[in-house]
Parts: C-alpha cells; sequence; structure tokens
C-alpha cells in the first residue's frame, strides 16, 4: 500500500483537530483563552476591539462585563504564547502579522494541487496527501465553543472531505492495488463521518469492486439508500443508481461513473410527486394560449399551488417549445433591470454592458419564446414594468407568470387558482374517495409511510381535516408531514383549532382563514431548539446542503454543534424543509411562504443581524483565494441565488470582511457565463462603498474590465496595464491580468502588442502560476496566427491542448479550447478547429449543464465557414447572435454578423449585402478589425455577391435589422 512519508510543518497555531499553539503544538488551558485565541486566528490579518471580543466570546454575559476581562485573558495568552504572540493596536489586538497556521497551509495546498494540469497526477496526490495529514482530529477548532467557530469549522470540514474525494479519484485513476487500497481506506473513514455524502459512497463502491469486493460494494449501496429514505425520504441519485447496475452486472469497464449535469438555468424543473386535481386549470391555460393570449397570471393565496401548475404546464409543451424558466427575485427593492437580469440568465442570454430592460426587450422581439416566471409577487411593480416593455409591440413572447396579486395591465388574463375541492359533510365513502384534496392528503401520507392502508373511519376523519384546512396544499402537506409520529385521528385532533387559511373568494365572510396561522399552528408545535434551527434557517433564499446550514444555525444553546445535521433531519421528517436534487446531489430549501412568515419570527427574536452575519461570512469565505474551478462554477450556479442575496447585504451593510470576497466569486461566475452587465453594476457598486481592501480593489477593477464589452479601447488597455504593480505579488490574479491584457490590441488589430502581452501572460505562468499555463499558451497561439506565423501558432496550441488533454475540466475546456480553435482556424485549419470545439463543447454541457458560451458557437461558425459548410455556419452564427442580446457589444457583434453575412452570401441568402455592410459599421465603430484570416474569407464571399443584392424587406434599426436577416435566412436554411 502506497504511503506518504508524514508531513509536518511548522506553524505557530493548529486548528486542524484540537487548537494548539507554539512549536511543541500544546493545548490551551482554559476555554476563554481557547476561544480568545481562536476569534483572533480567525480575524488574524486585523486587529479585533476588545469590546468584539467580549460580545463574541462571552456572548449573553458580556453586559455584565467590561473588557477587563477581555484584557486578562490577553495577558493570560501573552504569557504561554510569548510577549509578542499578540500586538495591541489602537483598533485593537491582532496577532503577529507573520504568524502562521495549518489551516492556511492546508488551503495551499489544496489550491496547488488543483492549479497543476491533469498530467501531473502524481504530484496532485501527494500534495492532498500532504494537506490531509496535517489534520490531527476529526473536528477542527476542537477544544474552541461551537457558536465561536460555527462558520469555520463546517467549511473546513467541507474543505477536506472534497480534498479527500478528489485524492480517492486520482488514485482510482491510477489502478494500482496499493492505491486502490488507499482509496478505499480514506473513503471509508469519510463515509463513516458523513453517512449521506453520494460521491463519496460511490467512489468507495468502484474501489470496493475493483479490488474484488463486489459484495462489499453492493452492502455500501445498500446502506446508503436506507439511510437517505430514512433521513430525507429520497432515493439515491442517477450517477450511484448507475454505479450498483453496472456493479450488479459486473460491467468490466467499471470506473468513473459519469457525472448527471445540474440542471441548466431556465429549464422548467420536473415535479418530484404526482400533481393531483388540476387537469381543469392546465385545459384552461392551454386554451388562453391558443386564443392568443400573450400574458396570463395564475393568482392565488401563498401555497395554493401556483409554481406547481405553472411547472406542469411548461410539461404540457410540445418538446421543441422554446421554454424559458425563472424563479422571479424577492424583495421590496427589486429594480426592472434585476428582473431583466434574471430573465436572461434563464434564457442564456448576455446582455452585455447597456440597459438591461432595453437588450432584453430587444432580444425578444419577435421572439417564439414562451417565458414562464414563477412568484412575481415578490417584485410586483419590477416585474409589471418589465413586461409592459417586453409586449408593448405586437409580435413577441408569450408569458405565463404565478403571483398572488395580478400585475393589472391591459391584456392580463387572469386565472384565479382555488384550493383543491374537499368533500362536503355527509359525502358518501365514493365522494369522499374521488375527492382532489383527500387523494392528494392520501397520497402524500404514503410518501411518510410507505404501504400505509386507511380505514373507511380514516378516510372519513382524512376528509374533515382536508375541509378544515379548506383543501389548501400546502397546509395539506405541513399536515401530512406529521403523521410519521401521529395517526390519523391524532392528526385530526391536532388540527381542532381553526386554521386561519386565507380563502380565495373575496365575499367569504363565514370563515376566514390566513396562512399565517397554519404556519404559525406547524411550527409552534416544534420544540424551541427546533424553531430555532428552522427560522435561523430560513435566511437561504435557494438551495443548500448540510455544511452551509450547520454554518448559519451556529450556537443552538440546548444542542450540541454535533447534533444539529440530526435536528435539521428531524425538520425534514417533519415537512418543515424539503428535500432537493440539484446536479445530483440531494439539497434542501425552504418554501417561500414559509421563509416569510419565519423571517418575521427570526427578526422577533432579534436573531436577524448575527444570522445574517454568519449568512455573508459562510458565502465570503466559501471560494476565497481559490482557484477557479469546475466545483467552484457548478456551486455558485446552484446556489446563485444565496451568493446573490449575501453581496446585496454586504452592500447594504458596507461589509468589510465579506463585500470583496462575495464581489469577486460571484464575478468569476459572471464572466464565465457571460452575464456582463449585472457584473459591471455590483462591482461598481462595491468598488463605490470605499471600504475595499486594496488587493481586491485591484482585482474588482481588473474584473470590471474583463466584464466589460471589448469595445471599449484604449482607456480599458490603461486600466488593465495600470493594475500590473497592484497586483504583482499575487501570481493567480496576475496571470489572469497578463491574459486579459492581450484581448485589447487583438481586438483592436494590434497585433505585435497582443503577442508582446501574450508572451508576459506565458513567461509569468511558466515562473508562478502553473495553472494558467495552457490557457496563455493558447492566448500565444491566437496571437502568432494572427500574425501569419502558422507553424509556431499551431505548435503553441498543440501544446496548451497536451497540458490539458489527460483529465481537462469544463473550466479548461471553456477557457483554453476555443483559443486552441482560434489559432487552428486562422492558421488554416478549421476541420481541426471544428473537431475539438464540438467534442469540448459536449463535455462541458455535460459536466457544468451551462449553455454554450458565444465564444464557442462564433468560433465553431468560422471553423465551419472554412470547412466548406456554410450552412451550419449560419445556424451556429444564428445561435451566437440569440446570446448577445441587443448586441451590446459592438466588436462581438460585429465579428458575428461578419460570419453570418459570409456564410449568407455563401449560400445566395437574401439580404447578405445588408448583413456585411452592417458588420463593417459595427467594427467601425468599435474601432475593431477581423482577423486577416477572417477578413480574407469575408471579402472572398463578399466579392462572390450581385452588385447590390438588397433585401427589399422594411427593416428596423441597425442590430434588430441585422437579426432579423440572419434569423430569416437561417429559418430557410433548416427547411431546406
Amino acid at each position: 500500500m502506497t504511503r506518504v512519508t508524514a508531513f509536518m510543518v511548522r506553524v505557530d497555531y493548529r486548528v486542524l483537530g484540537a487548537l494548539q499553539a507554539g512549536p511543541d503544538a500544546a493545548v490551551l488551558r482554559g476555554q476563554r483563552a481557547r476561544d480568545v485565541l481562536a476569534l483572533l486566528l480567525m480575524r488574524r490579518g486585523r486587529p479585533v476591539t476588545p469590546d468584539a471580543i467580549l460580545d463574541a466570546v462571552w456572548g449573553a454575559d458580556a453586559h455584565t462585563l467590561d473588557t477587563s476581562v477581555v484584557h486578562t485573558v490577553i495577558a493570560r495568552l501573552r504569557r504561554a504564547l510569548g510577549p509578542h504572540a499578540i500586538h495591541r493596536h489602537d483598533a485593537g489586538y491582532q496577532l503577529h502579522p507573520r504568524a502562521t497556521l495549518d489551516a492556511d497551509e492546508f488551503t495551499r495546498l489544496i489550491s496547488a494541487a488543483r492549479a497543476l494540469v491533469p498530467d501531473r497526477r502524481r504530484e496532485i496526490i501527494e500534495l492532498l496527501q500532504q494537506a490531509l495529514l496535517l489534520w490531527s482530529g476529526p473536528e477542527a477548532f476542537g477544544g474552541v465553543s461551537d457558536e465561536l467557530v460555527a462558520g469555520a469549522r463546517p467549511r473546513l470540514h467541507e474543505l477536506r472531505d472534497a480534498a479527500v474525494e478528489e485524492l480517492a479519484e486520482r488514485l482510482l485513476a491510477g489502478g494500482t492495488v496499493g492505491e486502490l487500497t488507499d482509496a478505499v481506506l480514506a473513503l471509508q473513514d469519510l463515509a463513516e463521518r458523513e453517512p449521506l455524502r453520494e460521491r463519496a459512497h460511490e467512489l468507495l463502491m468502484e474501489g470496493l469492486y475493483r479490488l474484488g469486493r463486489q459484495g462489499e460494494a453492493l452492502t455500501v449501496y445498500d446502506r446508503l439508500r436506507r439511510g437517505l429514505r430514512d433521513e430525507l425520504g429520497i432515493d439515491p441519485g442517477p450517477a450511484t443508481a448507475a454505479m450498483q447496475v453496472r456493479i450488479l452486472n459486473q460491467d468490466p469497464s467499471v470506473g468513473p461513473a459519469p457525472r448527471s449535469a445540474p440542471p441548466r438555468r431556465g429549464v422548467v424543473p420536473r415535479p418530484r410527486t404526482r400533481t393531483i386535481g388540476r387537469e381543469a386549470e392546465l385545459r384552461q391555460l392551454a386554451d388562453l394560449a391558443e386564443a392568443g393570449r400573450r400574458l396570463i397570471t395564475i393568482v392565488g393565496p401563498g401555497g395554493v399551488g401556483k409554481s406547481r401548475l405553472l411547472i406542469e404546464y411548461g410539461h404540457t409543451l410540445p418538446a421543441d417549445a422554446r421554454l424559458v424558466y425563472a424563479e422571479l427575485p424577492c424583495g421590496a427593492d427589486v429594480s426592472a433591470d434585476e428582473v431583466a437580469e434574471t430573465i436572461a440568465r434563464a434564457a442564456g442570454l448576455t446582455l452585455g454592458g447597456g440597459d438591461p430592460v432595453d437588450t432584453l426587450v430587444t432580444a425578444l422581439r419577435d421572439s417564439e419564446e414562451i417565458v414562464l416566471l414563477d412568484e412575481a409577487e415578490w417584485s410586483v411593480a419590477a416585474t409589471a414594468t418589465l413586461i409592459e416593455r417586453l409586449l408593448s409591440d405586437v409580435a413577441g413572447p408569450r408569458i405565463v407568470l404565478t403571483s398572488r396579486v395580478p400585475l393589472g395591465l391591459v391584456g392580463e388574463s387572469q386565472l384565479p387558482l382555488a384550493p383543491l375541492a374537499a368533500p362536503a359533510p355527509g359525502a358518501t365513502p365514493d365522494g369522499v374517495s374521488v375527492s382532489p384534496a383527500v387523494q392528494l392528503f392520501v397520497e402524500r401520507l404514503g410518501d411518510h409511510l410507505p404501504g400505509l392502508r386507511l380505514s373507511e373511519g380514516d378516510y372519513a376523519r382524512a376528509a374533515e381535516i382536508t375541509r378544515r384546512v379548506d383543501g389548501l396544499p400546502l397546509a395539506l402537506e405541513i399536515v401530512a408531514g406529521q403523521s410519521i409520529a401521529s395517526s390519523v385521528t391524532e392528526l385530526l385532533s391536532l388540527v381542532e383549532s381553526p386554521l386561519d387559511i386565507e380563502a380565495v373568494e373575496r365575499d367569504r365572510t363565514a370563515r376566514q382563514r390566513t396562512l399565517r396561522e397554519t404556519l404559525a399552528w406547524s411550527v409552534d408545535r416544534l420544540p424551541e431548539a427546533s424553531r430555532i434551527v428552522l427560522r435561523r434557517l430560513a435566511v437561504f433564499s435557494g438551495t443548500f446542503d448540510m455544511a452551509a446550514a450547520e454554518a448559519i444555525v451556529g450556537h443552538v444553546p440546548t444542542i450540541a454543534a454535533a447534533d444539529i445535521p440530526a435536528a435539521i433531519r428531524t425538520l425534514i421528517r417533519e415537512a418543515q424543509i424539503q428535500v432537493v436534487r440539484r446536479g445530483g446531489q440531494a439539497r434542501m430549501r425552504i418554501l417561500r411562504p414559509s421563509r416569510a412568515f419565519l423571517m418575521e419570527h427570526l427578526s422577533e427574536a432579534d436573531e436577524t443581524e448575527a444570522t445574517m452575519r454568519r449568512y455573508r461570512g459562510w458565502y465570503a469565505a466559501r471560494w476565497r483565494d481559490q482557484l477557479l474551478t469546475d466545483a467552484l462554477i457548478k456551486e455558485v450556479a446552484t446556489s446563485y441565488p444565496d451568493y446573490h442575496s449575501a453581496l446585496r447585504d454586504a452592500l447594504r451593510l458596507r461589509d468589510a470582511e465579506t463585500l470583496g470576497d462575495l464581489a469577486i466569486v460571484l464575478c468569476r461566475y459572471w464572466f464565465f457565463v457571460e452575464t456582463g452587465s449585472e457584473g459591471v453594476r455590483l462591482v461598481r457598486a462595491a468598488l463605490a462603498t470605499g471600504v475595499l481592501s486594496p488587493r481586491h480593489t485591484a482585482i474588482l477593477r481588473l474584473l470590471e474590465a474583463a466584464l466589460l464589452p471589448q469595445d471599449q479601447g484604449l482607456e480599458q488597455r490603461s486600466v488593465l496595464d495600470d493594475l500590473v504593480p497592484d497586483l504583482a505579488d499575487d501570481a493567480d490574479w496576475l496571470g489572469r491580468l497578463h491574459i486579459l491584457r492581450s484581448v485589447g490590441p487583438y481586438v483592436h488589430g494590434d497585433f505585435p502588442r497582443a503577442l508582446e502581452c501574450a508572451q508576459e501572460a506565458v513567461a509569468h505562468a511558466q515562473a508562478q502560476a502553473e495553472h494558467h499555463v495552457p490557457e496563455a499558451l493558447g492566448a500565444y497561439a491566437v496571437m502568432l496566427a494572427a500574425l501569419g506565423r502558422a507553424t509556431e501558432a499551431v505548435a503553441a496550441g498543440q501544446e496548451a491542448w497536451r497540458l490539458i488533454a489527460a483529465a481537462p475540466s469544463a473550466v479548461d475546456l471553456t477557457q483554453v479550447v476555443p483559443k486552441v480553435a482560434l489559432a487552428l482556424i486562422d492558421s488554416d485549419h478549421p476541420r481541426e478547429a471544428l473537431e475539438i470545439l464540438d467534442r469540448a463543447l459536449a463535455q462541458v454541457e455535460e459536466e457544468l449543464g451551462l449553455a454554450p458560451p458565444s465564444l464557442f458557437t462564433t468560433n465553431a461558425g468560422w471553423a465551419a465557414l472554412g470547412s466548406g459548410d456554410p450552412g451550419s455556419a449560419l445556424l451556429r452564427f444564428a445561435q451566437s447572435l440569440d446570446q448577445l442580446a441587443g448586441g451590446g457589444d459592438l466588436l462581438v457583434t460585429g465579428e458575428v454578423l461578419s460570419g453570418a453575412g459570409a456564410a449568407m452570401a455563401a449560400l445566395s441568402s437574401d439580404g447578405a449585402s445588408d448583413v456585411l455592410d452592417l458588420a463593417d459599421e459595427h467594427l467601425r465603430v468599435a474601432g475593431a478589425v477581423l482577423t486577416p484570416w477572417q477578413a480574407a474569407v469575408v471579402e472572398r464571399h463578399r466579392a462572390a455577391l450581385p452588385a447590390r443584392a438588397k433585401s427589399g424587406l422594411v427593416l428596423g434599426p441597425d442590430f434588430a435589422r441585422g437579426s432579423m436577416l440572419i434569423r430569416h435566412a437561417a429559418d430557410q436554411h433548416r427547411s431546406g
């Protein structure tokens, strides 16, 4: 069995296990001393005031004490650690600036491993092993009070567990008996610590099977399945289930199972349970749509099933329907711009740098999209403003949305959604059994108690329960959730008090009930500790995992930190928390009506500020100083509403501790998915606060430039050049800066200057930031090709590809492959370029579930055009056009129009000259040029056109004009 020499680094403090200090790793005596030291370690690099230490460490007792107790503990720490260990400043106490911490070394080693190219598998394994050997115990910050490290501890645990999985993947890829054994041992420990962690169990099954231990592998699966069913009420995900099938079939190719892709933004979710009693409403929606109604609002009270009906309607539409699905942002201060940005993300559109509403309206004008928008009541005014603009033209999208109140727009068709029909008192048994409300209630009982059989008397009691809650689906599901510990008779007694659920009919006076009291009835029955946990979890806007939940819940007086996950699983069984699958992982969420109710309770308990501080801290620290990886993109995409919410809160409070990190991680995501306008607006807001550190300021100025359209010219290039000294000590961001600096000169035709910048990027990456080498080489290859040095360009591109070919990540593919392909295209090797682009695109879509970046489809369009397939090229350019909503980036739009016009000319499509003229104007205004190869291709096809082939159509201005011609030509080509 492979072993690595024990790895011990000299550090001043250790927190990966029991809190220890000094070269002898001594455990400090005294709870207060350990807590104060832990606080200083977590906030190292900045002073902490005595008042802040008093509040954080002494908690509820702080108001009876003064800061002299802090000074006493600091004096004791200095005696134990040395007189210079803790410095005193005017602003407070701070650890020595050169103090070292094992958690920092742990994070550095993991980052170093992730930065290496895949073919250096052995080095990656050694780095990960060294990182994991730094742990001296199962729990980080051992001996420190739970409430003090409620955020830091789960973050380190999650980083450790992810590192174990990464190590196991690399060991399994080697496949020797020793490596397989090491992988199994590490995974067995992880599976024991985290019995519901699916990826660890899937890898463990693979390792055991490949060691010839098939029976043990299947036992692992059975144990996981039982745990998921018992604790969360779900089955293992598709990837884990597929591994079990392959093992059962003794598949000789068992290896890393394909990972299921997370659901794409904009894809309609699939209901996890059967929809009951909504057939008539689905027919009404279909009839309204068939009658040409362009705005349909499903209205009704909270908990009536509006979101479910919208989702179900989406799945009744034809498979080729152009659907856009989005959950709208919530908050009284939500603007029409933010609603537009949400819809654009769902549609896979890039809004560029212009006004979000204007560009979205332009992008969707004359489109055939069916836009499904959920929960508009949280932003009625903003949503109404945007939709009024969208529907102002004769043609355009059809919109179906849900809201507790109508938008009040002309032409709006309302579909009131009532609760499910409950049986009348005295109904016959047959009448009870066919009642939709009873059917829903009984089916949900069966979800919690599989195999449950109800007597005739139980059905009668179920009918009475449905009447007492007026058939409201959410209330029925809440009541059914209590069935684990209660019989139907007991459930009936629990609802003897009237539940004030709001009725849909406005003239109903006998029973004026509200959902608030339904929720109060459900929550008030919980033990006090469970209520604390639940209301703190209400700060999550979207789905969350257990590690995030533990961090945000923090300290609960009557629950040990180790028991928080069990308390959360109990709330799942009580139906207070829903379990959903995102990207093959089981995640949790709280329904929005419940969230609103619980947030009020959080405020009443005076816990909002502290909980939101932990919330911001969790998302700020999650990827702090980490490299860009597939894991980062996936996690931010999955938890996007919460990253966004945390950033907005940090902006509101001007929170210096979290604002910079939150803005940076979101910018990396926005840049990756080409969402420029939203990012620029929020980055500028963060910079305007004036509270950011110099390093964060420099990084965000870099990211602002990266998010802006590339037609900003010399001013944008000057900003990037000025940032070089500011980032001189940050190898990762300096590497990113050098690559970005090569882009501006390139797109504006200064190819020699672009080559110089690319050479600097390669030199820096090879010397200090190896993870940037493939992309830097790709940029270098592009510049060489633009200068006509084809042989050197192909060689550089091939080297870039070789470095990632062993196991390319989706991030590698999106950042490296388009550059390599462009170098091949401009070196007159378009067929090879098209092959690697198509192969990479398929992998990116599978791994990340993201729509193809416009750079992919644009380069693929040029490759197809150069390969003699103008029809395929036109379709690809048209796809890029769909993503460039409104043509905000003149430079990119000019390139796409050029390629599309050339393809149209090759196909003799009507309007080719118009499109090419429009492309020339876009490039002229942007001060940009095509590459020599692109320009030659365009001129060759332009020369073949008749003297003047005008379209003869009456068209709108600029981008809309070109778009109509290109889409018309693409439609003609599709139809043959």
